[in-house]
């Protein structure tokens, strides 16, 4: 087993030395990972550690925000680390709510929530430009366009071939082929 103490910033207001510092005095560990300054987008330390890290080991971070710049982002890494058996601790999180917390659980429902407030809030305007009559949905395909997809499926061309030749995806050109068998 291994604990590893990651520390890193993507502005330079953010000091890695009194991050590290601030773990080095709290937990004890084996390697510390320094990772200054990097484009919020790419941490390339902290990919290689990901990489790295095996059943057991210990990952331990001053806050949540040093796994990705999205809730979305930081959970799938969390849920990759539990898979992998690593066992994460998040430093403001754990001294505020004490070790027993379930950083997994506590992240994977925060992602949730972001995206469950998206949608609504998406639904929220979509009902509202309807309203107004300023939203009226994607437009149907052209009936030349699935005409034309008929005959390469009965040439013996695979649905996921005609789809990409024709531009479209693949989940519509079933959608279109299905409703078009409701109506025959």
């Amino acid at each position: 087993m291994t604990t590893y103490l990651y520390v890193g910033s993507s502005t330079e207001k953010q000091d890695i030395d009194e991050q590290a510092q601030a773990l080095i005095n709290k937990y004890p560990y084996d390697i510390v990972v320094r990772e200054p300054n990097v484009d919020p987008g790419a941490k390339p330390k902290l990919s290689r550690l990901l990489k790295r890290l095996k059943r057991g080991d210990r990952l331990i971070i001053h806050d949540v925000s040093r796994l990705g710049r999205s809730i979305r982002a930081v959970a799938a890494t969390c849920a990759e680390l539990e898979q992998q058996g690593v066992m994460l601790i998040v430093d403001n999180l754990e001294s505020s709510a004490g070790p027993a917390l379930n950083i997994y659980a506590l992240i994977a429902s925060a992602a949730q929530m972001d995206k469950d407030l998206l949608t609504d809030r998406q639904a929220i305007g979509i009902a509202r430009a309807r309203a107004k009559g300023k939203y009226k949905g994607r437009k149907a395909l052209p009936s030349t366009i699935i005409n034309k997809a008929n005959k390469l499926i009965a040439k013996g061309m695979k649905k996921k071939e005609v789809a990409q030749q024709l531009n479209i995806g693949e989940s519509t050109l079933y959608k279109y082929l299905a409703a078009q068998r409701q109506k025959t």
